[in-house]
């Protein structure tokens, strides 16, 4: 199996070209450092908190009080600790048109003071209008280094510590937490999320050792997961499935660092896998896979252990971030119980 050097980056589809779908959105490496905060000195609370990210270090000196959030777990995550966000990334249905709803369906919906930013596009000069004294990005997936300077001189920024999507959501929560003074509450969190995994395993025991192929179809080859140490293989195997050897073991590079393309001429693969979940750049590729004359045989797509996913679900299968978690596994359910089921 092949193992790049960086996770593959958001969004499937949506920005691979810039890139916009599926971004390859570059994920650069640090020197190295710890993601926690300084436990030396400072108030119970744990302020200053110094932080080492990819491009350099950020010291949060208080409590933050105006807060701006530039990733999904991000948003989730400081909503849910009951922070003052001024400023937010717009859903990524919103970006897309899916939806008119700027929130995220997994968060606590923010007030109508929010003010709401592109996450395609990082304005700095926007940034700072909003006179945050924190800014959180540990999944802002387009961010790079001189727009991570830029705005550190508006105020401390909080990033990933080495590559994008690298840290699980566990590390993930906690460091979000510990910006935002409130680790405890960031540990409630995380346990909701693992009651929820329990629950499901609980459920449905016969999803153990049950395989999957995860992709998105393109024109004429699905792009298909085969890293199995990136973020959504890491979910996964939490509620115990395992990529489908049949994929995961394919040469070839692919569109996407940690995936591999793989040709409708060769989609009878597929129909190896107790679950196949795709995602799509739009309905019209959709219906191209499914009306493909390999395709449209197979098995699994005319099963309800096929499972076309929705963009915010796609999104958030992409970096499941713990606040999400509860609701990701809500959406992917009916298919789960119909795989675990299944003899």
């Amino acid at each position: 199996m092949r193992r790049p050097s960086r996770p593959w980056a958001p969004l499937f589809g949506a920005l691979l070209a810039a890139t916009i779908a599926l971004s390859g959105c570059t994920a650069t490496k640090s020197a190295g450092g710890s993601a926690s905060p300084d436990p030396g000195s400072g108030p119970s609370r744990g302020f200053p908190a110094t932080f080492t990210n990819a491009w350099g270090t950020a010291t949060v000196a208080a409590a933050p009080r105006r807060v701006v959030t530039l990733g999904y777990a991000d948003t989730a995550v400081a909503g849910a600790l009951g922070a003052n966000i001024v400023g937010a990334v717009r859903s990524y249905g919103s970006v897309s048109g899916e939806t008119r709803d700027e929130n995220l369906p997994y968060a606590e919906p923010l007030g109508d003071s929010v003010t709401w930013l592109d996450p395609m596009n990082i304005n700095t000069e926007r940034i700072a209008a909003l006179g945050p004294d924190l800014i959180l990005a540990s999944t802002a997936f387009t961010l790079d280094e001189p727009t991570y300077k830029r705005l550190s001189t508006v105020a401390p920024v909080v990033t990933y510590e080495k590559q994008l999507y690298e840290a699980d959501a566990t590390e993930e929560t906690l460091r979000i937490g510990r910006a935002l003074g409130d680790e405890k509450g960031a540990r409630k969190i995380l346990g909701t999320a693992d009651r929820a995994v329990a629950k499901l395993k609980a459920d449905l025991p016969g999803l153990a050792g049950r395989t999957y192929a995860y992709g998105q179809a393109r024109d004429g080859f699905a792009v298909m997961v085969t890293e199995e140490t990136n973020a959504t293989a890491r979910f996964m195997n939490r509620l115990g499935l395992t990529p489908l050897p049949a994929v995961a073991n394919l040469d070839g590079k692919g569109s996407v660092p940690g995936a591999v393309d793989v040709s409708y001429e060769r989609a009878a693969l597929f129909d190896r896998a107790d679950a196949l979940f795709m995602t799509y750049q739009s309905g019209a590729l959709k219906e191209k896979f499914e009306s493909d004359p390999v395709v449209s045989r197979l098995r699994i797509v005319k099963s309800d252990r096929y499972l076309p996913l929705g963009i915010e679900a796609a999104t958030a299968l992409q970096s499941p971030n713990a606040v999400a978690v509860p609701w990701l596994i809500g959406e992917l359910r009916p298919t789960l119980t119909t795989v675990a089921a299944a003899r």
